[in-house]
């Protein structure tokens, strides 16, 4: 059974344009600022690129926890890129950014949905999802929409 993220908005004082293409600026490998490198280090990996669909390895950390997915990524320049879970720890995730133009600048809007799959207990993935992925997933998008918003503010001049 699946279960719906929490959606989650961050306004940035900078052109959509730009807020796009830095989100979407996949596969340096690099991750926020200061965070260890090596295989300690959050970030991605670009796998394959076929013009605006991209396969990528994600690296991103929950305290001491480093969780590595794959994941296919659809970029519709300028507004909105999504993501499908391929592999890693979630039976199931789907979500998507989508970049809207405001007076202030831009408004990026994360929406998506997880599913935990425990064969033996169904109803146990679902809690799962629920009760422990889903408050710590929303978090670390919140961290990372956060991080992207001082970075696209920071670079901005005008």
């Amino acid at each position: 059974m699946k279960v719906r993220l929490r959606t989650q908005s961050v306004t940035i004082r900078a052109p959509r344009s730009v807020v796009f293409k830095l989100i979407s600026s996949f596969g340096d490998g690099g991750g926020d600022g200061g965070e260890p490198s090596g295989d300690m280090a959050e970030g991605n990996t670009l796998v394959e690129r076929d013009g605006n669909r991209l396969l990528l390895e994600f690296r991103s950390r929950d305290g001491r926890k480093m969780y590595r997915t794959l994941e296919e990524v659809m970029l519709y320049p300028d507004e909105r890129i999504t993501f499908r879970h391929l592999e890693g720890p979630l039976n199931y995730s789907k979500e998507e950014f989508v970049f809207t133009e405001v007076d202030t600048g831009t408004t990026m809007t994360h929406t998506g949905e997880i599913e935990c799959r425990m064969h033996w207990l169904p109803v146990a993935g679902w809690a799962v999802a629920r009760f422990y992925v889903k408050p710590r997933y929303e978090r670390l998008v919140l961290r990372h929409m956060n991080s992207l918003k001082e970075q696209a503010e920071g670079g901005n001049t005008g």
